[in-house]
């Protein structure tokens, strides 16, 4: 199953365009005339301008390692430096995968860069006692966190301290066919974030109607053959199980822990509601595709354009590549209620984190601030292929997405960052990667391979493995 860094790498290509025909900019190396002998005169000398403080942007964690996101990323450094007559900012480009061992080097080294992003926050945990509180940054500025989105300003926020300033969010969603809902005369998943009737179990119904066999019998028929199916009716494959269990509102949403961190909750009734869900889904109801399905279906690239898949649950991360000269019409729909009548959608996002051993912590500070600002966040998200995280200018950024999609109802993306899930599926936990691999094969992976008799036996094996994990952490960090 896939993962969004191949669509946030290949999307960038179309969105970053924009940001060079505007911004410009040159890689050529200036030269400057030799400058003319000064005559002294005699008197006190002017003092020696002080020199620029450097703020080094390390990128490679995440998106902006393409050629064209440089390029537009050495504009925005020109923009910024031809600005600050004190601090002079400059990215770092680190390939991808030698990111996180060259990051974790120059901080052993005691050479770390000012800035580190833009990175999700899962490198907000994976490298989370490398991190500066910005807390008291905030509170010193008396800085004005109103305009940003407040769930996207309460990720940041740990109970030992503020990580970073909301950038971009990339809020899910459905992506449906319009097509394939027409020619099986169905009505279209809801826009209306009101409409309580567009729930989980709703979901599943509409979902094995749009699942046919080979001989076009939809999953509700007796007659449906499921070693003969062509298409599914629903897909949300490029996630992991803390991902896609946020659907079904568990307790500590995608971080499954009490919030001390100290009890595993995998075993919670959420969570065995969503995978008892996610099992007859895929092996009773037919209408997710299990791995051999999911193979057919990632060699045509994505689920959505492979029109394999009616409705395919995804991020705005996959917009700019995924959308793109669709032989089909499509529409957006809102997540649906969870069984318990509630709605979490989950979320990713990225920011830049300011390393706390940086020797100039305020300089990085500022470009922080300056990158964050009203003034050039959108041309920033511009260049990543992200949802701005300020509410005032959703208007400007609504306008690129219909300069670029057409007309659609984007209150379904700009709806949905009120429903993230927070704590967030990505964010930190003890012994975090290890939990992670756990859940990935003993779970995750397990249920798409084989039917699962005991699904509830399952996650209470889980979660017995991840309870020894937090306490082994705990056990060595009280």
């Amino acid at each position: 199953m896939k993962n969004k860094t191949l669509f946030l790498l290949l999307g960038i290509l179309l969105v970053v365009s924009m940001m060079l025909a505007a911004c410009g900019g040159s890689t050529a190396e200036e030269t400057t005339a030799p400058e003319a002998p000064v005559e002294e005169t005699g008197g006190e000398k002017a003092a020696a301008p002080a020199e620029k403080v450097k703020v080094s942007v390390f990128v490679g964690l995440g998106t902006g390692t393409d050629p064209d996101q440089i390029a537009a990323q050495e504009a925005l450094a020109e923009k910024f430096n031809a600005e600050h007559t004190d601090i002079e900012m400059e990215f770092m480009i680190v390939p991808n995968d030698e990111s996180g061992e060259r990051l974790v080097a120059m901080v052993s080294g005691g050479n770390p860069p000012g800035l580190v992003g833009p990175g999700g926050v899962d490198v907000a945990a994976t490298y989370f006692d490398l991190w500066l509180d910005i807390g008291p940054m905030i509170e010193k500025d008396n800085l004005d966190l109103s305009d940003f989105y407040g769930a996207a300003v309460e990720m940041y926020n740990y109970p030992e301290k503020t990580v970073g300033l909301p950038l971009g969010v990339f809020p899910s969603f459905i992506f449906y066919n319009k097509d394939k809902f027409d020619a099986a005369g169905l009505a279209y998943p809801t826009a209306d974030y009101g409409d309580t009737s567009w729930d989980v179990a709703a979901l599943r119904e509409l979902a094995m109607k749009l699942t046919f066999d080979e001989n076009g019998n939809d999953a509700t028929s007796p007659d449906f053959d499921a070693t003969k199916i062509a298409e599914w009716g629903f897909n949300d494959s490029w996630t992991d199980l803390r991902g896609f269990m946020t659907r079904f509102d568990p307790p500590g949403a995608g971080r499954p822990t009490t919030p001390d961190m100290k009890t595993a909750l995998i075993n919670s009734d959420e969570y065995k509601y969503g995978l008892d869900w996610l099992n007859k889904a895929i092996w009773v109801d037919h209408f997710i595709a299990d791995s051999a399905g999911q193979q057919i279906i990632d060699a045509a690239n994505d689920p959505f354009g492979s029109e394999l898949v009616a409705m395919f649950y995804s991020h705005t991360w996959f917009m700019p590549e995924g959308l793109v000269d669709l032989p089909f019409e499509y529409d957006f729909a809102v997540a649906p209620f969870s069984q318990k009548g509630t709605r979490m959608a989950r979320v990713h996002a990225d920011t830049f984190y300011i390393p706390k051993n940086f020797a100039n912590p305020e300089a990085s500070w500022e470009v922080l601030k300056w990158l964050t600002s009203p003034e050039n966040i959108v041309e920033v998200c511009l260049i990543y292929g992200c949802l701005p995280a300020r509410q005032s200018v959703a208007d400007e950024y609504t306008a690129q997405m219909e300069a670029r999609y057409g007309e659609h109802d984007y209150s379904v993306i700009y709806g949905a960052i009120d429903y993230l899930d927070n704590p967030h599926h990505e964010s930190w936990m003890p012994n975090v990667e290890r939990v992670g691999d756990i859940l990935q094969s003993d779970v995750y992976d397990l249920v798409f391979t084989e039917p699962v008799d005991d699904t509830d036996a399952l996650l209470e094996d889980a979660n017995t493995a991840v309870q020894a994990l937090f306490d082994e952490y705990w056990a060595e960090n009280e």
